[in-house]
């Protein structure tokens, strides 16, 4: 499959009134389309992950809204509408306003991936 929308892709994630991701595979790379509510915090749902974050990097386009990207090893990165981003391992983050992403991830780091990609 050459394009990705909604409709021919799998619903990944679902969090109860906080947004989704419909993913596929291709290429190499899962492909996820995102759209999560503003106050969505991955602190907690990463808490039990190695150094509490996510640790597979990301590289995406956020469509709309804003994040904040927190890194173990740095300072905290605001991604907004328009940008073109690369998220580095290490990291959680805050959606600020509500958001859509169209994000990356290589698919051979990351097995039976089932959180949330940004």
């Amino acid at each position: 499959m050459g394009s990705f929308t909604r409709d021919n892709t799998d619903l990944a994630i679902e969090l109860d009134g906080l947004g989704h991701q419909h993913r596929a595979e291709a290429g190499g790379m899962y492909v996820a389309l995102e759209q999560w509510k503003a106050g969505l915090d991955t602190g907690p749902m990463f808490a039990d992950l190695p150094g509490g974050a996510c640790s597979e990097p990301h590289w995406g386009y956020c469509l709309q809204g804003s994040v904040t990207v927190r890194y173990n090893d740095g300072p905290d990165e605001t991604i907004a509408a328009g940008e073109a981003y690369y998220i580095r391992p290490g990291h959680n983050v805050r959606i600020d306003e509500d958001a859509e992403f169209v994000e990356f991830t290589r698919a051979d780091e990351t097995p039976g991936i089932n959180t949330v990609a940004v």
